[in-house]
């Protein structure tokens, strides 16, 4: 690929306002010259590996960070935070949520009294890979809002609150009410977000259990697809928004193909090199045209795709390999800690399937 097609431009929108029609955010990139921009999946879109160990989800854990912990005879202790060493109650047994890392305590056998792990595209419920794991926890916003529902922080009593920069004006208030501690997820390395809540909790013997549960299965998933599909085979994945297709490279469903999975990618895809998803219209997603794609699409963008003679020229077309996702609660799950689990084995049917 013509490496002038490629352009690194964030695509900045309010988080508080997500229902992600891509197609519909103001703020988008322009494209019309350029088949290739990039766009900020933490901003824009509704963002699980097996089920959690046989310990089921408790609520009183024992918080330690292994690099920096102490504790005393009051019962706390002080553990590494976004804002530095914070002490926090050595048990807490009614933890809110609001940092989205609700996932990540589910498998740490930890359910929150209150959380922000709703469903991007409907923020009173939750996706559909966490409503039997968190039935019951409140909702109380979305990790990426800048504001939490202090009212349903309030109501669930908690003995500890987390959050992320993004909602840092709400730490006075939430400070007040109890213990509050700010993490900084990375979206696009969740292993890392696995092993920073597991510090915090004293956890850290399941988190590595898990990824080393997760790292086995995806391997062998990956060589399933390709004793099916052949090693050459190249695949791909992205979400539509309109006229523009935000592509998954290095991250989200290209982590999990590339890296996890071993699968081979086209040649011309682009690069991804910070958090924002490369962007590109139709002409350059012809330039790509892979083996088999993984598309995630409104039923409008998928009637507008399949309308195409120039998307229907492509290979994957041609030959019925297309996969078709809704784009929730599908975005969010390939960014899920725990949701990638569940969506690792819908991947191993679905390619070995076409």
């Amino acid at each position: 690929m013509n490496r002038n097609l490629v352009k690194t431009a964030s695509l900045i929108i309010s988080g508080v306002m997500m229902t992600l029609t891509l197609a519909a955010c103001s703020g988008s990139p322009s494209t019309s010259a350029n088949p290739y921009a990039s766009v900020d999946p933490s901003t824009s879109a509704s963002a699980s590996v097996s089920p959690p160990t046989s310990q089921s989800p408790e609520t009183s854990q024992s918080p330690q960070t292994p690099e920096a912990s102490t504790s005393d005879s009051s019962g706390t202790r002080t553990v590494q935070t976004a804002k530095g060493e914070v002490e926090i109650p050595a048990s807490p047994s009614r933890i809110a949520d609001a940092s989205g890392v609700s996932d990540i305590l589910y498998i740490l056998g930890i359910k929150p009294e209150a959380t922000a792990d709703s469903d991007a595209y409907d923020y009173t419920k939750f996706p559909v890979y966490l409503e039997k794991e968190l039935a019951g926890s409140k909702i109380i916003g979305y990790p990426m809002m800048d504001t939490v529902d202090i009212e349903g922080v309030l109501s669930v009593e908690p003995d500890l609150i987390i959050i992320n920069p993004r909602q840092e004006k709400a730490y006075e208030q939430l400070s007040a009410i109890a213990t509050t501690i700010v993490i900084e997820p990375n979206v696009n390395d969740w292993r890392s977000d696995l092993r920073m809540v597991a510090a915090i909790f004293d956890k850290n013997d399941a988190a590595e259990a898990y990824i080393a549960d997760y790292d086995k299965r995806v391997k062998e998933i990956g060589a399933k697809i390709k004793a099916a599909n052949g090693e050459a085979a190249t695949y791909f994945s992205f979400l539509t928004g309109g006229d523009k297709y935000y592509l998954f490279t290095g991250a989200a469903y290209g982590d999990i193909l590339y890296n996890d999975m071993g699968l081979a990618a086209p040649e011309k895809l682009p690069e991804q090199d910070s958090i924002t998803l490369p962007v590109a219209t139709l002409e350059g997603l012809s330039e790509i045209n892979a083996d088999y794609m993984i598309i995630l699409a409104s039923e409008e963008d998928k009637a507008a795709l399949t309308g195409s003679s120039v998307f229907n020229s492509l290979e994957a077309m041609k030959n019925d390999h297309v996969i078709w996702l809704t784009q929730s609660p599908y975005f969010n799950q390939a960014y899920s800690t725990y949701g990638k689990g569940k969506l690792i084995d819908e991947i191993e049917t679905m390619l070995t399937a076409k």
